[in-house]
């Protein structure tokens, strides 16, 4: 491959498809109370289990060291400088400048060069915008090819998620700024759903599920118009939501590709067990 991708493992893309693809993966850290985990050494069970207890979560994204090993891994395979996605999830980003530190250190000692790329969206909308990339990286693009690619496909990108109550978000103690900010009121009687792009906010309440995913679909649907897509359906414990979704997208989208992930800790110690949704972004042009 001639460039070389790392994104953090927020996008909770499975470790198959990651290496098919190409790409790296940097894990995010968190805290459930005094423990500190990185994503990948707990089950999802276990972590959304944990939430359950009422566990406090902290999110305290990828440090500096594991960004290292991920940019020299990448760094091993191509002359290409590597491409780092680095998302903004929070009101803080602990991630971008620990992934500043760990490139200055590479380009330090090792003379290899990093560019990192700071885009506005998450979990399962930044795992589209990775599987765009990684088409062109495999297709032979090289970095400026791949930069016109992120430029094509990050307006277009956007993630939608559906959760069946605000419990988690009250156990994060989110619900009354998420509510506030919403400008439709309280969330408590209906089926919310949000936009999880920099942060959570709710943009509609629905009165039953089909009906949240209609509206999460007519929303993907006038992104993205008739153009070709790459989608990742996401949920946290909620399979079978998950698969209605994927089949409903699946029908009323142009579908170039689609996958389904299993949420972790960023998006889901928010939204909590039983969420579900959908990240996409059109897919890239062949490089010319």
């Amino acid at each position: 491959m001639s460039v070389a991708i790392v994104c953090d493992s927020s996008v909770d893309l499975s470790a198959e498809l990651v290496a098919e693809r190409g790409l790296r993966t940097a894990p995010v850290g968190y805290s459930l109370g005094a423990t500190y985990y990185s994503q990948g050494e707990q089950s999802h069970a276990e972590f959304y289990e944990a939430l359950g207890r009422g566990e406090r979560l902290t999110l305290n994204g990828v440090t500096s060291e594991d960004w290292e090993s991920a940019f020299m891994e990448a760094a091993a395979e191509t002359d290409e400088p590597v491409i780092c996605l680095c998302q903004a999830f929070g009101s803080s980003s602990p991630s971008f400048d620990a992934a500043e530190f760990a490139s200055r250190r590479i380009e330090h000692f090792h003379e290899r060069a990093v560019r990192i790329h700071q885009t506005p969206r998450s979990t399962a909308a930044q795992a589209a915008i990775a599987l765009a990339l990684a088409r062109i990286a495999q297709g032979g693009g090289d970095r400026e090819a791949v930069e016109r690619a992120l430029d094509e496909v990050t307006g277009s990108a956007d993630i939608f998620m559906v959760a069946p109550d605000v419990d988690g978000l009250d156990q994060a103690g989110e619900l009354s700024a998420v509510q506030s900010q919403s400008g439709i009121g309280p969330l408590d009687f209906g089926v919310p759903v949000f936009r999880a792009r920099d942060r959570i906010k709710a943009v509609d309440l629905a009165d039953d599920e089909d009906e949240a995913e209609a509206t999460l679909l007519d929303r993907a649907a006038d992104i993205l118009g008739d153009q070709p897509a790459i989608l990742v359906v996401t949920h946290a414990l909620a399979p079978d939501a998950a698969e209605r979704l994927s089949n409903k997208a699946s029908a009323r989208l142009s579908v170039d590709e689609i996958h389904v992930t299993e949420l972790g800790p960023t998006v889901g110690g928010l939204l909590g067990a039983g969420a579900w949704g959908m990240g996409f972004c059109q897919a890239p042009s062949a490089p010319s």
